[in-house]
């Protein structure tokens, strides 16, 4: 594997995109002092990686929300895509991989039974469920705590989000889509712990 996993440090800002980060683009967000960068593993490459890394920036593993209606048999295959990619991108076991329970279809018991797949299969192969909460939101606080295999929660920058009974552990900050540096758009937010003292556990260089 490729770098190694390390707590991401107390109150350090951590900012996320959809879109790939160049080498200037990493340089500056280090010179501004952001920590970590999260990127989907849809399109993340491992050149990328490296650039990220060679600015001396960490990485938060993303993943998309699917678009389609959810259920058991799709999280064990979108767990499965996800964990191909980040075994070619040599992501090592024990960091924290974001799963976005945001604005999913579907019925409460298929809602639930895609996130208790999808995160189940990532659990088992040595990853570690993180999951964004962001508006709309089908889950309960009551029903996001209770999902067996999810170890952390962030918040999204929206309002009215229900907070599980360990609160977050990550915190987004509004405006969300800002433009920090090189025209790339981002959002913002803010490293901490949860109420049971974890932190996000990152990937960062060697």
């Amino acid at each position: 594997m490729v770098g190694v996993v390390r707590r991401a440090p107390l109150f350090s800002k951590i900012v996320d995109t959809l879109s790939p980060v160049s080498g200037f683009a990493a340089s500056a967000l280090k010179s501004i002092g952001v920590e970590a960068v999260g990127r989907y593993l849809e399109n993340l490459s491992d050149s990328e990686r490296d650039v990220l890394f060679q600015a001396g920036l960490g990485i938060l593993p993303l993943s998309k929300a699917p678009t389609s209606p959810l259920n058991a048999d799709f999280g064990r295959s979108h767990a499965k895509f996800l964990l191909q990619r980040a075994m070619m991108l040599e992501v090592p076991t024990g960091v924290h991989l974001m799963v976005d329970l945001e604005a999913q279809s579907g019925t409460h018991t298929d809602v639930l039974a895609y996130d208790e797949a999808l995160t189940n299969e990532i659990a088992l192969s040595g990853y570690v469920p993180l999951a964004y909460v962001g508006q709309p939101q089908p889950l309960s606080a009551q029903q996001l705590f209770q999902l067996p295999d999810v170890h952390l929660y962030w918040r999204g920058g929206s309002s009215n989000i229900p907070e599980p009974a360990c609160s977050f552990a990550l915190w987004q900050i509004p405006p969300l889509d800002q433009v920090l540096v090189a025209g790339l758009r981002v959002d913002m937010s803010v490293a901490g712990e949860d109420l049971r003292g974890r932190p996000p556990m990152l990937w960062y260089p060697t």
